[in-house]
């Protein structure tokens, strides 16, 4: 296991899977890919045994993982950039006339839900020709417990957003309506604080300081919190249904999957 590796032969690891993703679009999930990485990091001379170690379960397998924990790890990156309670206050903070007289939009869940599978689907477009023989590896028997945490990753760190987005504007429209107030517009809007802050993100911050925007798998010490399991499993039907639709998609710059992404998640969600 990965685990067990040196520092030495874990970075080596990482150097080769890096340089792989370079070449997968080519060549695929296969040892002709691993034969190209080698070359490109200079470990040519590099031995079966040394290879089997780094490798346990195997090169191919070894890669589909690396991109699909790297492209979770973007779409949570971009997720957070533009769905976080900062960047949401700081929107509106840039736009609070529009946001107080309600003519500002924001985030829905069902705007998380389309940018994370959106994302998916732009960063797994190059290998779109191989991806199949990576879901056929994703699923053989020994592979299924890693397929499902790396799933599960995408599908958790998706409905954390999503759940996040839709209790901050819950407690905004409240924080809205004491914005209307004439002594509150007249004297928030644009000004700075000691702390370099606007007086609305002060403001909008305080308003929200401690209180939890995600919830968990129950709902009380003892029942279960079904909206918790009924979005993952939302989710995870739309990721399913998508990449498929991706496989077989041959319209332009996967168009037709893009449009389908869309309307399933405005359907579903």
């Amino acid at each position: 296991m990965c685990a067990a590796l040196s520092p030495a032969h874990h970075q080596l690891r990482l150097k080769i899977l890096s340089e792989a993703t370079k070449h997968a679009h080519t060549t695929g999930f296969t040892n002709a890919t691993l034969a190209a990485s080698l070359k490109s990091v200079g470990a040519e001379d590099i031995s079966d045994r040394t290879l089997a170690r780094i490798f346990s379960r195997g090169f191919p397998i070894a890669l589909v993982e690396h991109i699909v924990r790297s492209t979770n790890l973007h779409v949570q990156q971009e997720l957070e950039a533009a769905f976080s309670k900062d960047a949401i206050i700081k929107s509106i903070d840039s736009n609070v006339h529009n946001f107080v007289q309600n003519q500002l939009l924001l985030p829905t869940e069902k705007n998380v839900a389309e940018k994370a599978i959106l994302l998916k689907v732009e960063f797994l477009m190059p290998l779109v020709a191989h991806w199949p023989s990576a879901v056929a590896l994703e699923y053989l028997p020994h592979n299924l417990p890693y397929t499902a945490i790396n799933l599960a990753e995408f599908v958790d760190t998706t409905v954390y957003y999503m759940e996040r987005v839709a209790t901050l504007g819950e407690l905004l429209e409240p924080a809205r309506r004491i914005l209307q107030s004439k002594a509150m517009v007249s004297r928030i809007p644009h000004e700075v604080g000691c702390n370099g802050a606007s007086q609305t993100s002060d403001f909008l911050n305080s308003f929200t300081k401690g209180i939890s925007l995600s919830s968990g798998p129950y709902s009380s010490h003892s029942a279960f919190n079904f909206s918790w399991y009924y979005k993952r499993a939302q989710v995870m039907l739309l990721y399913g249904a998508i990449t498929t639709s991706l496989m077989g998609d041959v319209s332009r710059n996967a168009a037709d999957t893009r449009s389908f992404a869309k309307a399933a998640v405005e359907t579903l969600l």
